[in-house]
């Protein structure tokens, strides 16, 4: 009768065949409780890597990379739209997006890492339920700050990269026009050098805007290149950036 009650009160357990089904049984249950980014944050991190990692790839916590910004991503301008929708949007060289193509903000992404910059240009389509032809794979990049285009180039006169605000505003009788809706939002750039050989500096003045009566801005790069997406507070994008990328770019280590 004592054999009979302690069956009666054991805790009842699932019927498996092996401790694998066991594993995966209480992984299920777990997944049902929480979210999944709640399940993969509770992982423990593994880290075995014992060779070095040089320049802007070493890890202040080999546990994790840190991103120092996480930026909110500027919405898409009425150009970009059109251009996605009638398919003439390049995506790979001369491939262009399919017709119906628009930008995917939710899944896109622009990180300021702790040695880098990465960034997400995701694409989808509004046919894309009812067509397979009409899906994308993630566009991502990364770019480390102390190789290209972000490295130091150059001995006897180093040419410095580093992010910029470009301002597409117009000059116009002395008076700045700087409508959104006309010319677009600050744009963050990456300009290759503030002054080329000592002597040239790459930013607009008043030789560039006719002593303010049309043209430019003063201050804007001259020669810079572009990235996307960009944020929408460029003004706090570069201020961040501009604390670490000079670190960055001079972490011991090789260098292109």
């Amino acid at each position: 009768r004592r054999d009979v009650l302690l069956r009666d009160n054991a805790p009842s357990s699932p019927q498996v065949d092996s401790a694998d089904q066991v594993v995966v049984h209480h992984q299920t249950m777990a997944t049902m409780t929480v979210t999944p980014e709640q399940y993969i944050a509770s992982l423990p991190s593994i880290v075995d890597r014992t060779s070095k990692q040089e320049g802007a790839t070493k890890l202040a916590n080999p546990n994790f990379i840190s991103i120092k910004y996480n930026a909110e991503i500027e919405d898409p301008s009425c150009c970009f739209k059109c251009v996605a929708c009638c398919g003439c949007l390049p995506v790979h060289g001369l491939v262009c997006a399919p017709v119906c193509s628009y930008f995917d903000k939710e899944r896109s992404y622009l990180y300021i890492r702790e040695g880098s910059l990465e960034a997400n240009t995701s694409l989808d389509n509004y046919c894309a339920p009812i067509c397979c032809c009409c899906t994308f794979d993630d566009n991502v990049y990364v770019n480390y700050f102390d190789r290209a285009p972000y490295a130091i180039k150059g001995c006897l006169c180093p040419a410095v990269p580093k992010l910029e605000i470009y301002d597409p505003a117009c000059m116009l009788c002395c008076v700045k026009f700087d409508c959104e809706c006309c010319f677009g939002p600050k744009q963050v750039v990456i300009m290759p050098y503030e002054e080329c050989c000592l002597c040239c500096p790459n930013r607009t003045c008043w030789c560039h805007n006719c002593f303010g009566c049309c043209g430019q801005p003063d201050g804007n790069p001259i020669y810079y290149s572009s990235f996307y997406p960009q944020p929408k507070n460029a003004e706090a994008f570069v201020a961040q950036a501009k604390q670490i990328i000079p670190v960055a770019q001079r972490m011991e280590g090789k260098s292109s």
